[in-house]
């Protein structure tokens, strides 16, 4: 096993040293030219194993740690190539200069000269357009100025440089989160245009940023564009899959869209993502309760609410099942715990005076309807159900007032047409 080990350390040894530095070199810079900054590297580092002197492979390096944005390590290459060649000194002599420049620059930052500083990294540019610490500086001086889109350009431009830039990605990382918090103020105050924009100009800039994607698609889908929200959507999982918030979106706009089936999809794996989402849960329940799996319904609402105390939603949705499936107690329990967690939804006040006109207790349905009205006075439902509550506690004459109020809601008139019949010919009715 040793003496295997050796000969294949002997033999690969053998092959770095049979090689020709110059051939090792012309490898090298034509990685570094196609981005491969790792490969290059290796092959400059392979041909200084051939010949520890070779000076092209020094200045090759040192213009490949230029091209990484480290110009401690360019210069110490740089001055390895003066001492095995003194040719090189012109080269040694240029990356002293960047460092000026960058002084120059600096300084004319600190004292507000702007466009003086711009021009000292703008001779870096000229003279090593691979350097991407001169677009980084711009970035910075421009970012000074509160000029955001030119910060972010010069960031952006770092990157294209060399991807890994520590510091352009952080610069363009806050630049970036600019315009989506300027294009999420936009969205609260209702400028959709503006906030599409803001979101546009982020992705411009980074077309990594999943967040204004994922900004790009909820704005998408309040505005209707469900193909073009789900387009936005999906861009987001192809650079974060794991994003659980993007799952369950994706799930409301198939829900919208009627595609029950992908819509219960997204709903499940944005709970494998996040075993704890309150909504994806919610929303899973309410599907199912939809397509009549009741069992099903129920315990995924169940565990919501074991794992959310706290989740209005799921004890309502628990509820509505419950009425569905006639088992009004447990339905007027849940809907009770719905409202103390959350008493500023009309419709749970509604469901739970249905559910308490089911079992005959008027006092309670009575009190239900009118929480109902009070918070939405013209919808047709509370006062129906009000009505239903007067005549459970024998007093026509308030249930007829009640049903009058119904009748003028459209999606009610029928039914309260019926009640009111009902009052004006009893004997119509009886059975």
């Amino acid at each position: 096993m040793f003496f295997s080990r050796f000969f294949t350390l002997l033999f690969m040894t053998s092959i770095v040293f049979s090689q020709d530095p110059e051939l090792l070199l012309d490898q090298g810079e034509s990685m570094l030219s196609s981005g491969d900054v790792n490969g290059a590297e290796s092959s400059f580092n392979n041909a200084l194993k051939v010949d520890p002197s070779f000076a092209p492979a020094l200045q090759a390096l040192s213009k490949l740690y230029l091209h990484k944005g480290d110009l401690k390590k360019a210069n110490e290459y740089s001055i390895q190539a003066v001492q095995a060649d003194e040719d090189f000194r012109d080269w040694s002599e240029k990356i002293g200069m960047i460092t000026e420049y960058i002084q120059n620059g600096n300084r004319n930052v600190q004292q507000s000269l702007f466009e003086e500083a711009i021009n000292e990294y703008d001779k870096i540019s000229k003279a090593h357009p691979y350097f991407p610490d001169a677009e980084f500086y711009k970035g910075l001086t421009r970012f000074r100025q509160k000029d955001i889109e030119s910060a972010a350009r010069h960031f952006s431009n770092a990157l294209k440089i060399y991807s890994e830039h520590k510091k352009a990605r952080k610069g363009l990382d806050n630049v970036t989160k600019q315009f989506l918090n300027a294009g999420n103020k936009a969205y609260k105050r209702g400028d959709l245009n503006k906030a599409t924009s803001y979101y546009e100009k982020a992705l411009e800039f980074d077309p990594e940023f999943y967040l204004a994607y994922f900004q790009l698609g909820v704005l998408q889908k309040k505005q209707g564009k469900s193909k073009s929200a789900i387009e936005s959507l999906n861009k987001v999982l192809e650079i974060k899959p794991d994003h659980d918030k993007t799952w369950f979106t994706l799930g409301t706009a198939y829900e919208t869209d009627g595609n029950t089936e992908m819509a219960m999809e997204h709903y499940r794996k944005a709970i494998s993502i996040n075993p704890g989402y309150s909504k994806a849960y919610g929303n899973l329940g309410k599907l199912y309760t939809d397509k009549q799996q009741f069992k099903d319904a129920e315990d995924i609402l169940k565990t919501i609410i074991q794992i959310d105390t706290d989740y209005s939603d799921g004890f309502m949705r628990l509820g509505l099942l419950y009425i569905e499936l006639e088992n009004y107690n447990d339905a007027a329990s849940n809907l009770k715990r719905s409202i103390e967690l959350d008493d500023k939804d009309y419709n749970k006040y509604f469901n739970l005076a249905s559910a308490y006109n089911h079992l005959g207790q008027w006092n309670d349905a009575a009190s239900s309807a009118q929480s109902c009205i009070d918070l939405k006075k013209k919808f047709g439902g509370g006062w129906l159900e009000l009505g239903l509550a007067e005549m459970g506690r024998k007093n026509r004459t308030r249930a007829k007032r009640h049903f009058e109020e119904a009748r003028k809601d459209r999606d009610w008139r029928k039914m309260a047409e019926r009640k009111i019949d009902e009052i004006n010919n009893p004997s119509k009715y009886e059975k």
